[in-house]
């Protein structure tokens, strides 16, 4: 089987010394103009100091349109200077260093794009509270966002990053454009699955071709949808076997837990259990089966012990992707390094400024952690 304290190389050349990668995990806490903030990097270097092989940022957005919180930026040319910083924050303890990128879609936030400029495959409103209806992205505009993504992991790669992961799950653009649920088109860009994959693939493509060949590229793929009407493993198998194709480096597998049949809902209703949705296969080892050995597979979910990890690698997975466990403890890979897993804090401090302080956690993150009741252990919450 294989050790999760093993080296990994990918399909790009680039070696992780480990199989943990460090998850992305929303900030919410850049700057206006897209700049990280001294906040945002104090969280990334005390995590990645631990020794993560591979680490992934927050999602930084590729167009000004498509911006869901306040986020990093990597739509303008001067923002590769902030990148640029935070690769070396993401690079402190040598693990390979990926930026995430993203579209937001019919979930970007009307405060920061205006109503006016929100934008989706069709016309069709996100089940969140309280969104607005967006209009139908022109082809024009969808041709020039594929760019954009391709320019964004250009300044990626200028700011000294690694890799990129292109953001295609829990319900942003790429993700969008995949769901039978969101993209209801009728021209060559949506309708049946060959042309619903069409938009994630060719920004895959333009984005590999962007970078080169020596580049990690990943993609974030929700496996199946919560929604009854939304599609199944069986659509998500075919994109990942297509994906393959394209010499992306690995597929990284967004769920709630790893060994779960929930993704996370649109609603975003965090204190309502979804039905199951999946048909009681691991989606770990199905798609670990159709790429066979063409990119890695990267479980993320529920890993809180170095024996959870064991699991994920024992179902087909290559790395095992770390969030809310080095959330609540920026000292969690060291402690299981080090055997002390006993010592790992599993909850939250009760007061807000504790968190931020103790746990170096930006105080708007925090902030937006809390706005997700349930979702994280609180000392004195009752979670």
């Amino acid at each position: 089987m294989v050790a999760p304290w093993s080296s990994f190389r990918f399909q790009s050349g680039a070696i992780a010394k480990n199989r943990f990668v460090l998850a992305p995990m929303t900030t919410d806490a850049s700057s206006p103009d897209g700049s990280v903030t001294p906040e945002e990097l104090a969280y990334a270097r005390r995590r990645c100091a631990s020794g993560f092989g591979t680490a992934i940022t927050a999602c930084a957005y590729v167009h000004d349109d498509g911006r869901s919180w306040n986020g990093i930026g990597a739509a303008r040319a001067e923002h590769v200077a902030s990148l640029a910083r935070l690769a070396r924050e993401f690079q402190v303890a040598g693990g390979v260093a990926i930026l995430q990128l993203y579209d937001g879609g019919r979930i970007a936030r009307a405060s920061l794009v205006g109503d006016d400029r929100l934008r989706a495959p069709s016309a069709i409103a996100s089940l969140r509270p309280g969104a607005l209806t967006p209009r139908e992205m022109t082809v024009a505009e969808l041709e020039h966002l594929i760019e954009s993504f391709r320019t964004a992991a250009r300044r990626a790669q200028d700011a000294g990053f690694d890799g990129i992961e292109l953001h295609g799950a829990n319900h942003y653009l790429m993700h969008q454009f995949f769901s039978p649920r969101a993209n209801q088109r009728q021209d060559g860009w949506g309708g049946d699955l060959d042309r619903r994959m069409r938009f994630p693939l060719a920004v895959a493509e333009a984005v590999r071709e962007g970078v080169g060949s020596t580049m990690v590229v990943g993609y974030r793929l929700t496996p199946f949808e919560a929604e009854p009407d939304g599609y199944g493993l069986d659509d998500a198998i075919v994109l990942a076997d297509r994906l393959a194709d394209l010499r992306i480096d690995y597929l990284h597998i967004s769920l709630d837990d790893f060994r779960s049949q929930s993704p996370q809902r649109e609603d975003r209703s965090y204190t309502v259990q979804s039905q199951p949705r999946g048909d009681g296969r691991s989606a770990i080892t199905a798609i670990a089966e159709v790429v066979a050995g063409r990119c890695a597979v990267v479980a993320c979910g529920g890993i809180r012990t170095e024996a959870d990890a064991g699991l994920a690698l024992a179902a087909g997975a290559d790395l095992v992707a770390v969030g809310r466990a080095a959330l609540v403890d920026p000292d969690w890979l060291v402690k299981v390094q080090t055997g002390d897993e006993a010592a790992i804090a599993t909850q939250l401090p009760h007061d807000p400024r504790d968190i931020a302080r103790e746990r170096t956690i930006p105080p708007r993150m925090v902030d937006y952690l809390l706005g997700r009741p349930g979702w994280i252990p609180r000392q004195g919450s009752g979670s």
